[in-house]
């Protein structure tokens, strides 16, 4: 996972790919392991082959569960690495250490890649508009009501950052938001499951590899923002972070509801998954357990069934 090329993505075990993320967090590497990552990961949205996609997405022999999940998957995606990518320009400027400007800049590179990435899905696979503004009005009429507050939140919280001199308690609150929240329990569980749900199938190798592709990516930047929200609770900057994720978990996790695609099991898998890997993020940067247990035990399932 860590030294494929792009086109040998798509046959790489599903485990591995599902695995990896924890694997990378759980070493804790500083911002410049991540800037060294970055550097011997490189691929282009440009070298997708998605034309095979198209014809698979609208096979009439396609079940239609299938067809609207990856059309979920995908407008979810084309909102987020846009709104990432816009969002990324006053986290670099209001960052407050040099190491982190360094790899602030890859990520920066990473989500215009990614943003490229799915808008050719969107254009080439959806048959979206190729305009990337008008994209993003289809998109946006797609995705759930709860995606389109969360987007609203991170936007609102970048605003305040962006016209507010520095504030290292703002510019946690944007990290939380984006780098916890957004890419670390979102994109990794909306690319998780899709590299799941077409694990068992030959097609679709372009979606797969531009998913898995940007999974790996996001193991970087989850990584980088984990550590500096690390660094904000051991500095007494905590009541900031449990300020964002007050507002912003109750809406990530509703998402899992508001999907059309799959049934209310696969629902509930996400669910817990998403759940669990909160859970996890919030012990890495050191959160209060009794802050954890409030703000995550409402929305787990398995308390609930005992």
């Amino acid at each position: 996972m860590d030294e494929a090329k792009l086109g040998e993505l798509p046959s790489l075990p599903a485990d591995a790919v599902l695995r990896h993320a924890d694997l990378v967090i759980g070493r804790k590497p500083k911002p410049i392991e991540l800037y060294q990552r970055w550097e011997r990961q490189q691929w282009s949205a440009e070298d997708l082959s998605l034309g095979k996609d198209h014809d698979m997405l609208n096979h009439p022999l396609l079940p239609a569960h299938v067809r609207v999940m990856l059309k979920e998957a995908i407008a979810t995606f084309i909102i987020g690495e846009y709104t990432g990518l816009d969002m990324l320009g006053p986290i670099l400027m209001g960052c407050p250490d040099e190491e982190y400007a360094l790899f602030l800049g890859t990520q920066i590179a990473d989500e215009t890649r990614h943003a490229r990435a799915v808008f050719r899905l969107g254009e080439e696979v959806l048959e979206m508009s190729e305009n990337p503004r008008a994209m993003l009005a289809e998109a946006w009429q797609i995705a759930t009501p709860a995606h389109r507050e969360l987007s609203l939140l991170e936007t609102s919280i970048v605003r305040d950052l962006t016209n507010s001199p520095p504030d290292y308690g703002r510019w946690l609150q944007a990290c939380t938001l984006f780098h916890l929240i957004t890419e670390g329990v979102l994109a990794l569980i909306g690319q998780r499951a899709l590299v799941h749900s077409l694990r068992d199938t030959s097609m679709f190798d372009g979606i797969k590899a531009a998913f898995t592709a940007m999974c790996r990516d996001e193991s970087r930047h989850i990584s980088f923002g984990l550590h500096a929200l690390r660094t904000g609770v051991q500095e007494g900057y905590g009541d900031y972070i449990y300020e964002a994720l007050e507002q912003a978990v109750p809406l990530a996790l509703r998402m899992d509801e508001e999907f059309e695609g799959g049934d209310s099991r696969e629902q509930d898998k996400i669910r817990q998954m998403s759940v669990d890997i909160l859970r996890r993020h919030l012990g890495n940067i050191g959160a209060d357990p009794k802050f954890v247990a409030h703000l995550t035990n409402p929305y787990d399932l398995s308390l609930a069934r005992q």
